[in-house]
């Protein structure tokens, strides 16, 4: 009997691959836990070309799935994670804030040499894009090197990491600021990397019906969200991640167990998306009307 086609892909969101304790850090002996269970359950990590194709209804699957992405491009995705992506040829995602990357040679050694020092997901924040944030990110030719392994991907994360939220005084101000990161991202990824992405990727999470329209029109047609909950083949407007944590495989087994189930992964999805809705219309009260009005029974 053939396998019956898959209904649903869950998306695993991961920042930090470090052995430095903290928020959204996941150590490099529990990541690579985590992706030999993936091989020991014979579920399949898609790269981000098959991922879209099967959303567009191009690519039909049949073998268990995921998706890994990364946000923010840290150093310590160079240094940790990437070598354990080539171990296991796994696929993934880094999504790039394109002000923060400098533009020094790849750094090959830095763990033989010791001559770095992985930073908490606090501190890394705080010299991302500044003057020392080369401590911190991943270079443009190291993002490059990874790329051209054919297993990981590049997406686009913003320019300024969602600053134009903050610097607005009106909802026009925002969307204008908006449409001035969505430019920049655009020019730097081309001027970078020779190709700006079809990926987005909302920086912390932050989105409203207009935004999501206006980075359509910058040409990024695929977007990413923290919303929770099940992905279908089918385009639909975000696709949904959950955040993975420093936990054992049993954690994970079960979280992708949730998301893999088009029904039940669905159902949270709706929850999560009136919640977060509500959560953003609280923060931003001068948006216009609509901004944050999501569908009671229908997955954005």
């Amino acid at each position: 009997m053939p396998k019956s086609l898959i209904s649903s892909v869950p998306v695993l969101m991961y920042h930090h691959i470090s052995p430095v304790d903290g928020a959204h850090t996941v150590s490099p002996d529990m990541f690579h836990k985590h992706l030999s269970i993936l091989r020991e359950r014979d579920i399949r990590i898609l790269s981000i070309d098959e991922f879209s194709c099967w959303r567009e209804g191009k690519l039909d699957i049949r073998q268990p799935s995921v998706l890994l992405t990364f946000d923010d491009a840290w150093l310590d995705n160079w240094v940790y994670a990437f070598p354990i992506l080539q171990e296991f040829q796994a696929n993934a995602i880094f999504f790039v804030v394109t002000s923060w990357p400098g533009d020094g040679k790849v750094r090959d050694h830095l763990l033989q040499e010791e001559a770095w020092e992985p930073k908490s997901h606090t501190v890394s924040m705080e010299l991302a894009g500044t003057g020392r944030g080369d401590e911190v990110s991943m270079r443009w030719s190291e993002l490059i090197a990874a790329r051209d392994t054919g297993l990981v991907g590049i997406g686009c994360h913003s320019n300024t990491h969602g600053r134009w939220w903050n610097e607005g005084s009106s909802w026009a101000e925002n969307l204008v600021g908006l449409k001035n990161d969505l430019e920049a991202s655009r020019r730097a990824m081309k001027d970078k990397i020779g190709v700006c992405p079809i990926h987005w990727c909302w920086p912390k999470g932050l989105f409203s019906n207009r935004a999501f329209e206006l980075a359509s029109e910058y040409g990024f047609t695929s977007q990413f969200s923290t919303l929770r909950g099940s992905n279908s083949a089918g385009r639909k407007k975000l696709v949904r991640r959950f955040g993975v944590e420093n936990k054992p495989p049993t954690w994970l087994e079960k979280r992708i167990s949730v998301y893999g189930d088009p029904l039940l992964g669905g159902a949270l999805g709706l929850i999560h998306q009136q919640l977060q809705g509500g959560r953003m219309a609280k923060r931003f009260k001068f948006a216009s009307p609509g901004e944050f009005e999501f569908p009671l029974f229908k997955l954005i």
